[in-house]
């Protein structure tokens, strides 16, 4: 299975409510907050031309937007 990565911010409340989904459903990721990474929110931005978050990034790709519903 390919490497799941949630790209979150400090106190955003899509990005904790997709977080407690994905541990209710046992699914393995790892969080990286843009809030403390600023490499990390230049490569959301630059690579991936997202400005909010949650993203959640899975073998390199885009393949989800804000949380469940989308918003974020």
């Amino acid at each position: 299975m390919s490497k799941t990565i949630v790209y979150t911010k400090t106190g955003c409340p899509f990005c904790a409510s997709l977080m407690r989904e994905y541990r209710a459903q046992g699914l393995e990721f790892e969080e990286i907050n843009v809030s403390l990474d600023p490499e990390a929110k230049n490569l959301v931005k630059g690579t991936y031309r997202v400005n909010r978050v949650p993203v959640v990034v899975r073998g390199g790709q885009v393949v989800q937007v804000g949380d469940r519903t989308g918003k974020g």
